[in-house]
């Protein structure tokens, strides 16, 4: 494929939106670690957003594309969609917590056709166009969102990056613990809710992207990881300057041993996405299925 240049999308009420993920490094994964390769399908293949009939993944090689099949007609179902394709790439960044492997997504509206012939499937338009120009020039992990979509997002937190994409902070528990506690650690009171189990998760992402950005010999890695860790830094200065402190030690930010069985869980949770690639089918997840509750609306 070889995408043309394009003015940026002036759709008013748009109908069909594409979340397009590229899987970073993956050449090089492919032909030294094809492990890896096989423990990220695995991982792929797990995704909660396969159990909604309302979308359709595409994987073909290291690109990942997971949009609507039903056009939306009204806002609440705009709204719906983005919500639930943002919450696939949670999904995927929470299974790859700790398994030293890295994406970058965009989520867009625009036209996008998917149909089968005879003998091939058959996927364009305008929004593929769009998301695969505006993810390379992205240089940060995780998942970026397009003004496009702006107006629909009601859960997660976002930044400005550039005049039409906006950085999207993934980890919910770690919002959450930052709005509770007014960003000053150790917090003492009560963070017990629907987010805050996950939170040592979040504080293990922010570690890797900590040491990638430090250690990584590549300098265009370290440079996105760089950009990645200066979103987080700038959101939860509080919390980032104690976990730096304490080389992200979780008694940094509460009590001692508040987080010690999310602890334990996440511990067990990479050891067994770590065992994905061995070449059979994955069992069923060990850690807790993501709820789709909205909880609490950004502000």
């Amino acid at each position: 494929m070889k995408p043309t240049k394009r003015d940026s999308m002036t759709e008013t009420h748009p109908d069909r939106f594409l979340l397009y993920i590229d899987i970073l490094g993956f050449s090089e994964m492919t032909k030294s670690d094809p492990r890896s390769v096989a423990r990220t399908y695995a991982i792929l293949n797990k995704l909660n957003v396969h159990r909604d009939n309302s979308f359709r993944t595409i994987v073909f090689s290291d690109t990942v594309l997971v949009y609507n099949l039903i056009e939306a007609r009204i806002d609440d179902e705009r709204n719906f969609y983005v919500w639930y394709l943002t919450e696939a790439a949670e999904d995927l960044y929470s299974r790859l917590v700790g398994q030293d492997i890295w994406f970058r997504a965009v989520l867009i509206a625009g036209e996008f056709n998917h149909y089968q012939l005879e003998n091939m499937d058959c996927f364009y338009g305008t929004a593929l166009i769009d998301a695969y120009q505006s993810e390379k020039r992205l240089p940060m992990m995780g998942l970026a969102i397009h003004s496009s979509c702006i107006p629909y997002n009601r859960f997660f937190r976002v930044a400005p990056f550039t005049d039409d994409i906006s950085f999207v902070y993934l980890s919910r528990p770690l919002e959450h613990l930052h709005t509770s506690s007014g960003d000053t650690y150790p917090f003492l009171g009560s963070i017990v809710s629907d987010f805050s189990p996950s939170l040592p998760e979040g504080v293990r992402y922010l570690a890797d992207i900590h040491n990638l950005m430090r250690t990584h010999p590549d300098p265009l890695v370290r440079a996105k990881a760089l950009t990645t860790w200066d979103f987080y830094a700038r959101r939860y200065p509080g919390m980032v300057a104690a976990l730096v402190a304490s080389a992200f030690s979780l008694d940094a930010l509460a009590p001692a041993r508040t987080w010690e069985d999310e602890q334990r869980a996440l511990d067990e949770s990479i050891k067994h996405y770590k065992r994905a690639g061995a070449g059979s089918q994955m069992s069923v997840s060990i850690t807790q299925q993501r709820r789709r509750k909205p909880g609490h609306a950004i502000s």
